[in-house]
């Protein structure tokens, strides 16, 4: 009886037959000048099929400093700056990531996440990301601008039908991600929510809530002023809800999933309490109280967009690695590069007061690092230039941890000039 051919064996072999040379006749039986030119246009045959091959990009492993060109003696004195943070009690506990050429060289976890000091921090406890989840917003966004689903510099009504009227006609998606509206709405959303009702069947709903902004008057020109605004981010993730059916899911799908964020979410009721922390909050007699602690109700009954993303270090590391590559992940293109591009690079080109933003991160100058913050106490930047990410976990609302020094000590310990061992070996 005839056996089939393994699957595997399929796969290996169909994989081996795209690269093999292209079926071609006996050269040596053709004169020299057909046999030059037979041979060239096979040979460019084959190196075409190679170079629209997709390459793999780098993908996070753990590393050692050296292997990477950082001093790993300035590299300790970084983290023991923040282990001596907690020690003294700055911080009750903390995750530090530090990433150079897609290498993990440094990934360690200090103090408590609990009131009581019983749960000790872990290098893969889950952390609320807060404003952090802006940049994942924005990838949301462009996924869809690739799709051609939606364009940035249309108006916010193209896609939301509430802000078809003359307060928004002239405020874009792209002001919305820049933080250049013109809109002053300070609550992330207006309170108390909308109840259920014969009216409001969906509430309590991100759209229904969001609807509410439109009849805000902005204050100033759409581009003209910077002002930092979390209910702008959360309209941008109305509109994602409105083209696709579902914020979170369509971050799952798109980002998450195949960049194998599998700790990540947007909102607490789908996150692991048991690796989460306490939010503590600094007392004025220098004691700390919990604010939001593992087995709370969530902030918000659903997901937004200038906050609630729930995520590791290692996660979000995975997501600025593919900033770095400029959109790719090992074999996967999750963005394209002009997408990451516009993202990582200031607005002024198209909004004048957009000198120093991006679209969900600061960025000061084009090719520079970009960088952001959240106000649970998470702190993130990426440098291109030394290909490096490095992240302070914290979840210490209202206070500040001692990230700029944690940033300096990183910086200093990367030699610019330094090859990896890879690229010294060629590989």
């Amino acid at each position: 009886m005839h056996n089939p051919m393994p699957k595997r064996y399929m796969t290996q072999q169909s994989h081996r037959v795209r690269y093999s040379m292209p079926h071609s006749p006996n050269i040596l039986s053709l004169d020299p000048v057909r046999r030059i030119s037979f041979s060239a246009v096979i040979w460019g045959a084959f190196f075409l099929i190679i170079s629209a091959t997709p390459l793999t990009a780098t993908e996070l492993t753990m590393g050692r400093a050296v292997e990477v060109g950082v001093d790993p003696e300035t590299l300790n004195q970084a983290a023991s700056l923040i282990e001596e943070a907690v020690t003294e009690d700055k911080m009750p506990g903390a995750v530090i990531l530090v990433a150079r050429k897609g290498k993990i060289i440094l990934h360690q976890a200090f103090g408590h996440r609990d009131l009581q000091r019983t749960r000790p921090m872990q290098v893969d406890s889950l952390f609320r990301m807060a404003s952090n989840s802006k940049a994942i917003t924005a990838a949301g966004i462009m996924l869809l601008a690739e799709d051609a689903k939606l364009e940035l510099d249309k108006p916010v009504g193209t896609y939301l039908k509430a802000f078809q009227n003359e307060r928004w006609n002239e405020i874009t998606l792209r002001h919305l991600l820049t933080h250049t509206s013109g809109i002053r709405i300070k609550p992330l959303f207006f309170t108390p929510l909308l109840q259920k009702s014969v009216a409001h069947p969906q509430a309590p709903d991100l759209r229904l809530e969001v609807h509410r902004f439109a009849a805000t008057t902005p204050l100033e020109p759409a581009g003209k002023t910077y002002s930092y605004n979390n209910a702008c981010y959360n309209t941008l993730a109305a509109v994602i809800e409105e083209v696709t059916g579902s914020y979170q899911q369509h971050l799952h799908d798109h980002i998450y999933q195949p960049l194998g964020m599998l700790d990540s979410c947007n909102h607490e009721s789908d996150a692991d309490h048991n690796r989460m922390s306490t939010v503590f909050r600094r007392q004025r007699d220098g004691t700390w109280s919990e604010g939001w602690k593992p087995g709370d109700a969530p902030d918000w009954p659903f997901p937004r967009g200038s906050g609630g993303m729930v995520s590791s270090a290692r996660d979000y590391a995975l997501f600025c690695q593919m900033l770095l590559n400029k959109g790719r992940y090992g074999n996967k293109q999750i963005l394209q590069s002009d997408s990451v591009t516009e993202m990582t690079n200031p607005q002024a080109k198209h909004c004048e007061a957009a000198i120093n933003y991006g679209l969900g991160w600061t960025v000061n100058e084009r090719g520079s690092t970009f960088s952001h913050s959240g106000s649970d106490g998470t702190y993130v930047w990426v440098d291109p230039n030394c290909d490096l990410i490095g992240m302070l976990l914290t979840q210490c609302n209202g206070t500040k941890p001692p990230r700029s020094k944690f940033r300096k000590l990183v910086e200093s310990a990367c030699i610019p000039s330094a090859p990896s061992v890879d690229e010294i070996n060629g590989k």
